[in-house]
């Protein structure tokens, strides 16, 4: 039986409560349209957000805003976890008090390793969520839902200032590495799909190439090349995943010399050719 994408809001539906096992996202790309935050309660499995890669298990969270590409590996088979999806327009007005600054820690940072006590408070805010959730006759529902998203937000901001939450331990976003990255992100999500040289993304930073690879290993901990490439390549499984465009109109579109360079590229990446992709996922 195939299953169905958990994440998906309607205008009427503006957003879901529930408990799932993700297979929808199983080596399957796709874009989400709302904000999701969504819990481990039990199994374990890796999972790709952007260009962030991670382990989920038992006592963790991630975090994405509207926009993100999410896709599971390697999970176990009790794998589940309960999750929130709210819509674009709902996450904007929960969010729209927040800085700048945390949207940033929520795209490099998606994944959040608890504490025991966090735990037990992001079980009893989705009991309160799932409560709201069935409770259709409320004529408040999505007023109160829009309220617990924000006090949500600002708890999983508290935590990150006060460096509890993140496995990874966050850069000052006072520093000139972290503005320098801030940027660097932002420029790969508007021009990966065209440029995908590093000479010319130290060129619209103003820095050195060299600086700029000191920059990226130091926070992201691969190579400039690496972290455009896993954003290209995620582009592309989409493509052939979530529409009927031919190889050719993907390696067109994507700014590939040719299909043939393309197929080179991608099996490089991923150990399959394009079709063989696409025809797995069928």
């Amino acid at each position: 039986m195939l299953s169905v994408d958990p994440l998906v809001t309607t205008q009427e539906e503006q957003f879901v409560v529930g408990n799932s096992d993700f297979m929808f996202y199983n080596n399957y790309v796709s874009r989400c349209g709302g904000c999701v935050f969504a819990f481990c309660t039990q199994g374990s499995a890796e999972i790709t957000v952007n260009h962030y890669r991670g382990a989920v298990s038992r006592g963790t969270a991630f975090f994405l805003v509207p926009g993100a590409m999410l896709m599971f590996t390697g999970r176990t088979e009790d794998f589940r976890m309960n999750y929130c999806v709210c819509s674009k327009e709902m996450f904007a007005e929960a969010a729209f008090r927040l800085e700048p600054a945390f949207f940033h820690v929520l795209r490099e940072y998606p994944i959040t390793v608890m504490t025991e006590e966090m735990i037990q408070g992001c079980e009893a805010w989705f009991r309160m969520m799932e409560y709201t959730y069935h409770d259709r006759a409320n004529v408040y529902r999505n007023t109160i839902i829009r309220n617990r998203l924000q006090n949500m937000l600002l708890e999983y901001y508290d935590k990150y200032q006060r460096r509890l939450s993140y496995g990874v331990q966050p850069v000052k976003r006072q520093s000139r590495q972290a503005e320098l990255f801030h940027r660097f992100v932002e420029l790969t999500h508007e021009y990966c799909l065209q440029r995908r040289d590093v000479a010319f993304y130290a060129d619209r930073l103003c820095i050195s190439t060299r600086y700029l690879s000191t920059v990226v290993r130091s926070i992201a901990h691969s190579s400039v090349k690496e972290f455009v490439d896993r954003a290209v390549v995620l582009e592309i499984k989409m493509l052939l995943q979530s529409s009927d465009l031919s190889v050719q109109e993907i390696a067109y579109r994507l700014h590939f010399p040719d299909q043939s360079y393309l197929g080179r590229y991608f099996k490089n990446h991923t150990g399959m050719s394009p079709t063989e992709y696409r025809n797995a996922r069928k």
